[in-house]
């Protein structure tokens, strides 16, 4: 996915994120989630991230640690850098989700894992959903936040997600070649485009559209 960063009000935040999660039976209360990747708020409304809630064993020796400023970042009219996230469960049998990440197009490389002791069904065994995508938030209806690089997918410098795969129960890896169901809340603001070989793009607005 690619990293962008923003001048935002401390009430306000912008997102890439891959959601992982066990909806359970259905209550809120039985949905298992892991939530990876960047944003930009300082941590001020998202909440219980990085390790602010215990769980997360970070690797001896990782490239990063949960939290860490990422950088250099993207601009719009320049170099685009990313990162690389796969989260899988190496196996059934000690369930631990791991986590690894990658800079620019580098091999990702493990930075720690979520033990199957933190989840009391869901994910403990599987996980049964996959969000992918961008989030914003502002109290104020005036304000527009950017997602992504702030622009639209309709223009070549918007942000992008590239190379996503679905690793499957025996760990092998499928590129996401065909469309999936998009949930956009403000579809005059904000957009996102078909699925291609495993990419799409996503983002808006830095300005109003006309």
């Amino acid at each position: 996915m690619d990293v962008y960063d923003f001048s935002l009000a401390s009430d306000q935040y912008s997102l890439a994120l891959v959601h992982i999660f066990n909806p359970g039976d259905g209550a809120v209360t039985s949905m298992n989630s892991i939530q990876i990747g960047w944003e930009n708020d300082g941590y001020q409304n998202t909440h219980c991230l990085n390790t602010a809630c215990p769980g997360f064993q970070p690797e001896a020796g990782a490239a990063i640690f949960l939290g860490d400023v990422i950088e250099p970042v993207s601009h719009p009219n320049g170099v685009k850098q990313n990162i690389t996230i796969k989260v899988l469960k190496v196996d059934r049998a000690s369930g631990d989700w791991l986590v690894h990440y990658g800079f620019n197009q580098h091999e990702p490389t493990l930075i720690g894992r979520y033990p199957k002791s933190l989840f009391t069904g869901g994910l403990a065994e599987r996980a049964s959903d996959i969000t992918i995508g961008g989030a914003v938030m502002t109290p104020r209806s005036t304000d527009l936040v950017p997602m992504g690089s702030g622009y639209l997918p309709s223009t070549t410098v918007a942000a992008a997600f590239s190379n996503f795969q679905i690793i499957d129960q025996n760990g092998q890896a499928s590129l996401v070649n065909q469309n999936l169901p998009v949930h956009v809340t403000q579809p005059g603001m904000y957009s996102v485009t078909p699925v291609i070989n495993g990419q799409f793009f996503y983002g808006g607005p830095f300005q109003s559209p006309t």
